[in-house]
């Protein structure tokens, strides 16, 4: 499966090498078609090996992103190497183009300052084998290249720098060992995948030959379109090489990040969850506390000493649910009366006042934890926003029950009668984390019913509804005989 892979990367690479090629090689096939003499081939081989020494610095600069997205210390001395070949070959090309050069002399320093330039570049591999400080590999590159641009605007001067003309053949065979030792470094790089490595060193090697060629070794307008072949392809396997390798990169850090995406997502969702049960926990734990103080309190009937030991135990059942792992509860059928009378004990037991006529057994289908838990976060948030005294009224419609919290405070104000119920939203003088109301709607519609913010009218506080599908009439039946 692996190798299958590799090769389809190879394959679907191959098509930018094309690419590359075509466009390196549209200008010779363009001026070769209206050639008629020598000049004119000459011409249009330097025209190609100018643009292939564009898509050469391309590709450098592309194999320069390619290390922005994954860095590290080799990488960055063969970018510095690759932007030194790519503007040596074209400059040197560029100079052939605007000013030919003559003389034996003049050609023997153009093919020194490229063997000089393959000395450069395999110094700065040696440098990336060492591991040794990382560079800025772009910035370092330019200089570079900058003091060979000056040494070749120097070929041009009188009287040449060369002080005796050396032999072309030798400039030649030390240019293409100077390129050999270049790609045999690159395919010892074991850091970087096999393709891409043959791939370069193919490169380095026909960038090798052009310059060869264009040492003055062997003479004739075929000589200059063998150059420019060798450039031409060398710009074809470069280009797709860095672009493939670009783009393989950024699929790479794609895949990464919605990795890390779905583990933050799933961290969050985490964290949320962990902060809705810490405050539905704090709740529990103050109802069944303040309820606990007043069992000490002998001014207390019988009767509503034992309501409040039976909310407080019903509260801490509630809350060990909460704290330890069970199995969900199933939905059923939830008295009402029951369920507020233990939450409103613990409401009173902490100094509130709340209404409420009891309503003869109306019971809702879900399950007696949630209903618990979203009418105690009504009753906490209107007790904080709307003052110490609220109302509770419960109306049964055909299929759905109605439960209206309803305060006497100063009411939601509309520009945030909107987001009130997002989770985190609340003003910046609440003293609530804004998790509360979020989680009473999302535990109300898991059941099938709807929790809304009535629209104001001209009394005052804010009303919130709850309808939840009202019990079977046999479930109903069966929570009144319990």
């Amino acid at each position: 499966m692996h190798d299958k892979g590799q090769t389809n990367k190879i394959i679907e690479s191959w098509q930018e090498g094309l690419l590359a090629a075509g466009l390196a090689g549209a200008p010779v096939v363009v001026v070769l078609s209206t050639a008629r003499d020598s000049q004119r081939v000459h011409s249009a081989a330097l025209i190609a090996s100018v643009v292939a020494g564009v898509l050469l610095l391309l590709a450098a600069l592309l194999l320069y992103f390619h290390w922005l997205t994954t860095p590290s210390r080799r990488h960055s001395w063969t970018v510095t190497a690759a932007v030194v070949m790519s503007v040596q070959v074209l400059v040197s090309t560029s100079h052939d183009l605007a000013e030919p050069i003559s003389g034996s002399r003049n050609l023997a320093m153009s093919s020194a300052i490229d063997l000089l330039a393959a000395v450069l570049v395999l110094v700065l591999l040696l440098l990336g084998w060492r591991a040794v400080r990382n560079p800025q590999p772009l910035l370092l590159g330019i200089g570079l290249a900058i003091g060979l641009m000056f040494l070749h605007a120097l070929v041009h001067v009188e009287p040449p720098l060369v002080v005796s003309a050396t032999p072309a053949w030798g400039l030649a065979a030390a240019i293409v060992a100077g390129h050999l030792a270049i790609a045999g470094l690159v395919l010892h790089d074991h850091n970087q995948i096999a393709w891409a490595r043959h791939r370069l060193a193919s490169t380095v090697l026909l960038i090798g030959i052009a310059h060869a060629v264009r040492s003055g070794a062997v003479e004739g307008w075929a000589t200059d379109l063998a150059a420019a072949t060798a450039l031409v392809g060398a710009a074809a396997l470069w280009a797709s090489a860095s672009f493939f390798l670009l783009r393989d990169a950024l699929a790479t850090q794609h895949r990464r990040a919605i990795v890390l995406e779905g583990s933050l997502l799933e961290i969050e969702t985490n964290l949320r969850g962990s902060r809705e049960q810490l405050h539905e926990i704090r709740s529990t734990v103050a109802g069944a506390a303040s309820a606990a103080r007043l069992l000490d309190d002998r001014a207390i009937s019988p009767l509503t000493h034992d309501r409040l030991e039976r909310a407080i135990r019903t509260e801490l059942d509630r809350l060990e649910r909460l704290v330890v792992p069970q199995a969900p509860q199933t939905p059923g059928p939830v008295d009402l009366d029951s369920t507020l009378d233990v939450l409103l004990q613990s409401q009173r037991a902490q100094g509130r006042t709340v209404e409420w006529e009891p309503s003869g057994g109306t019971a809702v289908h879900a399950r007696p934890d949630d209903v618990a838990e979203a009418l105690g976060i009504l009753l906490d948030n209107a007790a904080t926003h709307g003052g110490t005294a609220s109302r509770v009224s419960v109306t049964a419609e055909q299929d759905l029950v109605e439960i209206a919290v309803i305060d006497a405070g100063p009411g939601v104000p509309l520009e945030a009668r909107d987001g009130i119920f997002d989770w985190g939203v609340h003003r910046s003088d609440s003293p609530g984390q804004g998790i509360g109301l979020s989680v009473a709607r999302r535990l109300v519609s898991e059941h099938g019913g709807t929790l809304t913010l009535a629209e104001p009218d001209e009394a005052p506080g804010s009303s919130f509804i709850i309808r939840l599908p009202a019990a079977r009439r046999s479930e109903e039946a069966d929570v009144r005989g319990a």
